[in-house]
């Protein structure tokens, strides 16, 4: 980064934190009242969330979310690429967690 990047202190979930990049300090508040946003309303629904899976969540919907903006964008700047641009392949799906084993009361 240059020596000109804005620099602002933001809150994102009730963390406070210092940012530092390129475009107007406005524009870092934005993403940042973007990203809080976010988690806030994955909090409501799933309440019992730790902090790091909230921020894990809005992370993915974010990432979707951009991710489908950019095959709208590619599609209608470049419609010969995008059909010959497969997808992601989907990710895996999350193992099943381990089974717990019990003992009865040994003889």
């Amino acid at each position: 980064m240059n020596d000109d990047a804005a620099r602002v202190v933001v809150d994102i979930f009730g963390e406070e934190c210092a940012l530092r990049g390129d475009g107007t300090p406005e524009r870092l508040r934005g993403l940042a009242a973007l990203v809080d946003a976010r988690m806030r309303a994955v909090a409501a629904r799933s309440p019992r969330l730790s902090k790091t899976r909230v921020a894990m969540l809005a992370a993915l919907q974010l990432a979707d979310e951009l991710g489908r903006l950019q095959e709208v964008l590619v599609s209608r700047t470049e419609p010969a690429l995008a059909a010959e641009r497969p997808l992601p392949a989907p990710a895996p799906a999350p193992a099943a967690p381990p089974r717990r084993i019990t003992r009865g009361p040994r003889a």
